[in-house]
């Protein structure tokens, strides 16, 4: 799929701020909504996805010294709208739709070891989840929210006695949201289906596992995408509003503040695309422009990059 060019003004701007707009970046080989975006040892996952037949099990890497996509092992089965983590040199893959499913959520587990090369199974999720999200912190892995099973429990594994856990008291009963982790804390951002949204943020504190809600996001999103970068909260794109309008806004939440501020809006719209931040550098990957229902048919293959211009 074309798209317009976006062309960037960095000359003149001062030191260790943002650079203004989106730049183009490297897009990927295939085109996919509704995949998993996930940072690992300096370089860029992006996993699976919503086909028009069936979900996809393709894996590409991304290496940001060098510029380019290179394609891993694929997923031994197709998925989309599932978790994805990097901790410890191990990449994990929890929940989703997948291939062979029959479009019910779930439990699957699998971990890509990148010196090995190739995926292994690990111990189910103890619950059928997709449209899920996942994070890495302090250690554990968090698996939160989506549609399926339990969803008032958080399931958090722990690598070293390869075994799930089932916490109670989530307030997050929402599909489609994003998760991300901060100062030892994870935030998990909106939320809902296409045509009841929520802007809610609730945060959990991992060491004395209370939960607080924050400041709502000015405007209610499902399948969105998040990162932090530079020290604050970037969310980007998704669905919003009752006919489920896909957008390209692009929202900074500061922890030390607690506000939201508005950043620059990217270049298209996209739903179920991902993010993460690499290197002075933020990225929305993929997704599609239709969103919803219609993710597979209008997926991209496209790459938008912020920059972070550092004191010199």
């Amino acid at each position: 799929m074309s798209r317009l060019m976006v062309f960037v003004l960095v000359m003149l701007l001062p030191t260790g701020v943002l650079a203004q707009g989106w730049s183009e970046g490297r897009p990927m080989d295939t085109a996919r909504a509704a995949l998993a975006v996930a940072q690992m040892d300096g370089q860029i996952y992006a996993i699976g996805g919503a086909g028009r037949l069936a979900p996809m099990s393709v894996a590409e890497r991304y290496n940001p010294v060098q510029g380019n996509w290179r394609n891993i092992t694929d997923l031994p089965v197709g998925l989309e709208q599932f978790g994805l983590a990097g901790l410890d040199g191990v990449l994990y893959a929890v929940g989703g739709y997948a291939a062979d499913g029959r479009g019910l959520p779930g439990q699957e587990f699998w971990k890509f070891d990148d010196i090995q090369g190739d995926w292994e199974p690990g111990p189910a999720l103890p619950v059928r989840r997709a449209a899920l999200a996942l994070v890495a912190a302090e250690g554990k892995l968090y698996a939160i929210g989506g549609s399926g099973q339990n969803l008032d429990q958080m399931a958090v594994f722990d690598p070293a006695l390869n075994e799930w856990e089932m916490i109670d008291g989530a307030p997050y009963a929402r599909r489609g949201v994003a998760a991300v982790t901060l100062d030892g804390k994870i935030y998990v951002i909106g939320g809902g289906t296409a045509a009841a949204p929520t802007g809610t943020v609730d945060i959990f504190d991992i060491a004395t596992g209370v939960w607080s809600q924050g400041p709502d996001l000015p405007i209610a999103r499902s399948s969105h995408a998040a990162a932090v970068f530079v020290g604050k909260i970037h969310v980007m794109g998704g669905r919003s509003g009752g006919r489920g309008i896909t957008l390209k806004d692009h929202w900074i939440f500061d922890p030390k503040t607690e506000e939201w501020s508005q950043g620059e809006d990217l270049s298209i719209p996209r739903a179920g695309a991902g993010a993460t931040a690499v290197g002075g550098s933020l990225f929305i990957i993929g997704g599609g422009v239709g969103g919803g229902f219609y993710a597979a048919f209008t997926s991209i293959n496209s790459v938008e990059v912020l920059r972070h211009l550092p004191d010199l």
